[in-house]
């Protein structure tokens, strides 16, 4: 009986092959040599056992999915490069977004654009100098004219590869403007805004303003009320997801709605999660870890309901089809990569790591407490290198010390933040919470000031995650092969990974 290596599921092969042809479509563009390389052996590991079972349904689905990767990535970009071809004299937006106060001017970004009296499909980025923080009517929801001082297109590509904020906020075009020169229309907040808006200022009744700051980032991801110290000391300790929203806070509000609708017949309980999930999505503007974490938690409910087995690749795969769809672009996104690397190294990582820890008599919580941080670093390594050019050594104490904190604070941000939208006087009771935050907050900067805190790496190149978690998943216990043959089919993969890194 011939040896079986993986148990076969076409949706993850259809997610991967997506990803694989928006990144060969990039590439293949800039270094022609190294791609082809890169994706002959991927697609030869991947296609092989598919061949050599004669599974050919799933060698066709995988096809068109490498297919429609890379059609999706060519039409993504031909429509955000379609734009005007003028220079407008003046410009009318609603400002849906401000960053922080910088050497005199603050940046925003802005909707509902109209150039000379012509309504543009696409949204802008204006950077507004002379700002004094006094003039009170530039905020979220204010109505403005102006006429730009400079006026760009925008480029996808300033950073080589595509930027996917300015995909996915639709941000074609920039433009700067002295705040003189600046005419407040009228205020116009969406709902989103609205409820954002009250649940800040209620925060504000029980926390300091530097923890309502830290409380609101970590409720919907908005790190624009941080100010750079605040987020600087999180990023350098490797806790600043903390401050985005996460799986970790999907999961933590799953389990409060699970707990409060335990005695709810099973088929409402879960169309009220995926109700009130879909709901905290739209508020925290449909953030890539939301929805990969909503759709994941969701299959997990739904599984249960139906008495079968819940796989998490499968889930994770199918999270990333719905997400690939709503950005093609995403495999450019380092939130994407972040939020998908971190759920797929637990999911192959965490596991072995913690049994060889319990082996070794650690205790449970440790065991399971490191190896969580551990199987999140490891997973995460070769992106944070290729993004922002650093490996940080305190991330898995500051998770394991942090976590677990931080964890009783959002519970109890979370529930009054949501029962205070009815009873505001209830944001009183947050007051004990400062001493969590401030305790989070002091460790984060002790820690991210550690002289070990943060290593300068080499240059990773692009396709090098992509074999890094190839290389990741044949090791894991997705692998079902012998021993040998797992690091025999490994040892290409990992000579070449030191040709990448030349």
């Amino acid at each position: 009986m011939k040896e079986r290596w993986f148990n076969f599921r076409p949706i993850c092969l259809v997610f991967a092959f997506l990803l694989l042809g928006s990144v060969f479509s990039f590439y293949v563009t800039k270094q022609i040599a190294l791609t082809i390389i890169i994706a002959v052996v991927v697609l030869g590991l991947m296609l092989v056992p598919i061949i050599i079972k004669k599974n050919f349904k799933v060698l066709i689905i995988t096809a068109i999915a490498f297919c429609v990767g890379i059609a999706s990535y060519y039409i993504s970009v031909a429509n955000f490069n379609k734009t005007v071809d003028f220079t407008p004299t003046t410009i009318q937006a609603r400002i849906y977004h401000i960053s922080n106060e910088e050497n005199g001017y603050v940046s925003v970004e802005a909707d509902s654009c109209v150039f000379d009296n012509q309504k543009v499909n696409a949204n802008i980025k204006l950077y507004i100098y002379d700002y004094d923080s006094l003039f009170e009517n530039i905020e979220i929801g204010s109505v403005i004219e102006f006429k730009p001082l400079k006026f760009n297109k925008s480029d996808l590509f300033y950073y080589d590869t595509p930027n996917s904020n300015l995909y996915n906020n639709n941000l074609k075009y920039t433009a700067t403007v002295s705040i003189d020169d600046v005419i407040y229309i009228k205020t116009d907040k969406t709902f989103q805004e609205k409820v954002k808006e009250q649940i800040k200022d209620n925060l504000g009744l029980g926390l300091t303003n530097e923890n309502t700051e830290i409380a609101y980032s970590a409720l919907f991801g908005d790190k624009s009320l941080l100010t750079e110290k605040q987020y600087s000391s999180y990023k350098m300790s490797g806790v600043a997801h903390l401050l985005a929203v996460s799986g970790l806070h999907v999961g933590i509000i799953t389990a409060i709605l699970l707990k409060l609708l335990k005695k709810i017949n099973k088929w409402h309980k879960f169309f009220i999660i995926a109700a009130f999930l879909g709901f905290y999505a739209f508020l925290c503007n449909f953030a890539v870890s939301v929805v990969r974490a909503g759709i994941m938690s969701l299959i997990l409910i739904l599984a249960n309901i139906l008495g079968k087995e819940y796989d998490s690749l499968t889930a994770i795969s199918f999270a990333g089809i719905v997400i690939f769809f709503m950005n093609p672009l995403c495999a450019f996104d380092v939130s994407f990569l972040l939020s998908f690397a971190c759920i797929i190294g637990i999911t192959m990582l965490y596991k072995p790591i913690r049994v060889s820890l319990r082996k070794m008599f650690a205790p449970k919580l440790v065991a399971e407490s490191f190896a969580m941080s551990l199987a999140t670093t490891i997973s995460i390594t070769f992106i944070m290198a290729f993004f922002f050019h650093n490996l940080n050594l305190i991330s898995i104490l500051a998770n394991i010390l942090l976590i677990p904190i931080f964890t009783i604070a959002f519970n109890v941000v979370f529930i009054i933040s949501l029962l205070s939208l009815i009873l505001p006087a209830l944001s009183y009771l947050l007051y004990p919470i400062n001493y969590l935050f401030n305790f989070i907050n002091l460790m984060a900067t002790i820690l991210g000031n550690l002289p070990i805190s943060n290593l300068i790496t080499i240059e990773f190149k692009y396709p090098l995650i992509v074999l890094y978690f190839v290389f990741l998943f044949f090791l894991s216990r997705f692998n079902v092969a012998k021993h040998k043959n797992k690091i025999m089919i490994t040892l290409p993969m990992v000579a070449l990974m030191f040709y990448c890194l030349l």
